[in-house]
C-alpha cells in the first residue's frame, strides 16, 4: 500500500500503465471517486496515480486548521509525483483540488505536462475572510449538512455512491481546504506567467453569464487556455462522465503526446 511522505503520510494507488495522470478530488472524497465514477474505465492506457488528499481516505490528517494551507496540498501532490517515481505528469483536480492545481503550476510548472481545471477556479471577488467565515461554518454545520443541501440544489439527481462519499469527509478536511484557499497564489496576477496547457471544464449552472464571463477571461490571460462549457451544475460536472470524458481524453491525449515526443 504506498505512502509518499510530506508533513504528513499521503495515500495514493497506481493503477494502469502508460503517460502518468495525477487525479486530486475537492473539498470532500478521495481518491476513489475517479474510479467510481468511471474516469479510469474511460481513460486507458495511463498510469492513473489516485491520492487522498490529507485528511482523506487513508492518509494522515492534520490536527486543526493551521495544516490545511495550500503550499502543504502542493507539496502533498509533488511528494506523491516523487514517490511515484514521475519527473512530470498530467493533473486533473475537481472543485477544490483545481485550485490545488492551478497553485502547483504556478510554483512547479516544469512538474506538469498540462492541468485539467474541473468545475473551479479562484474567483477574483473571493477575500481570504470570507474563505474563513465559510470553513467556519462548515465545522459548525457537520459535512453532510452542508453537502446534502447542496445536492437538494442540483437539477439532477446525483448518485447516492458519490453523496455518501462526500459525506464521509470529516468536517475539519472539509472546512480545511476553504480555509487552503484563503492564502492560494494570484492566478489572476500571475495568470500570464503560468506556461502550462491548461483545459478548464465549467459547469455553467442555468446560464450563469458571471461563471462564463470569468471562466472566458481567466484562459484569455492564460498563455495556452482552453475554455470547455457544459451545461450542468457543479456535481454533475464530476459525475456525468458522458460530457466530461471526451474533452479530457483529447488534451490527456494531446498533452501525453508531447511528452513521449519530448
Amino acid at each position: 500500500m504506498p505512502y509518499a511522505q510530506s508533513d504528513l503520510r499521503i495515500h495514493y494507488r497506481v493503477v494502469g500503465d502508460g503517460p502518468p495522470v495525477l487525479w486530486h478530488t475537492g473539498g470532500c472524497g478521495d481518491g476513489r471517486m475517479w474510479e467510481l465514477a468511471g474516469y479510469l474505465d474511460g481513460l486507458p492506457g495511463y498510469t492513473h496515480l489516485l491520492m487522498d488528499h490529507r485528511g482523506r481516505g487513508r492518509s494522515d490528517a492534520p490536527m486543526d486548521l493551521a495544516g490545511h494551507v495550500m503550499p502543504r496540498y502542493v507539496a502533498d501532490a509533488l511528494a506523491v509525483l516523487d514517490a511515484a517515481g514521475a519527473d512530470r505528469a498530467a493533473f486533473v483536480g475537481y472543485s477544490f483540488g483545481a485550485h490545488v492545481g492551478f497553485a502547483l503550476g504556478l510554483s512547479n510548472p516544469r512538474r506538469l505536462t498540462g492541468l485539467v481545471a474541473l468545475d473551479s477556479f479562484p474567483d477574483p471577488a473571493d477575500t481570504p475572510s470570507a474563505a474563513r467565515a465559510d470553513a467556519l461554518r462548515v465545522l459548525a454545520r457537520g459535512t453532510r449538512d452542508v453537502i446534502e443541501e447542496f445536492v437538494a440544489s442540483e437539477r439532477e439527481p446525483v448518485p447516492a455512491w458519490l453523496v455518501e462519499e462526500l459525506c464521509a469527509t470529516d468536517s475539519l478536511a472539509f472546512a480545511g481546504s476553504i480555509e487552503a484557499q484563503a492564502i492560494e497564489p494570484d492566478l489572476w496576477g500571475e495568470a500570464s506567467s503560468l506556461n502550462l496547457r491548461v483545459l478548464l471544464v465549467l459547469g455553467i449552472d442555468e446560464g450563469d453569464q458571471r461563471e462564463t464571463a470569468l471562466g472566458r477571461r481567466l484562459v484569455q490571460g492564460l498563455p495556452h487556455g482552453e475554455l470547455v462549457t457544459l451545461d450542468v451544475a457543479h456535481l454533475a460536472a464530476f459525475h456525468r462522465v458522458d460530457l466530461t470524458l471526451p474533452p479530457l481524453e483529447r488534451f490527456l491525449d494531446d498533452v501525453s503526446r508531447s511528452l513521449t515526443s519530448g
